[in-house]
């Protein structure tokens, strides 16, 4: 099972990647990541 672990993880990678850029690369952008970083943001200010 130690074989394939690597394989599972790059899989895993892979589909989180995937919908990362699937979010991003829209052609008005996503606001997933200023949605999670407007209250850091706030907190800093």
């Amino acid at each position: 099972m130690s074989d394939f672990d690597s394989i599972f993880v790059f899989i895993i990678a892979a589909f989180f990647v995937g919908i990362y850029i699937f979010n991003e690369a829209r052609p008005k952008g996503s606001s997933l990541i200023s949605s999670i970083l407007k209250p850091i943001k706030r907190f800093f200010k």
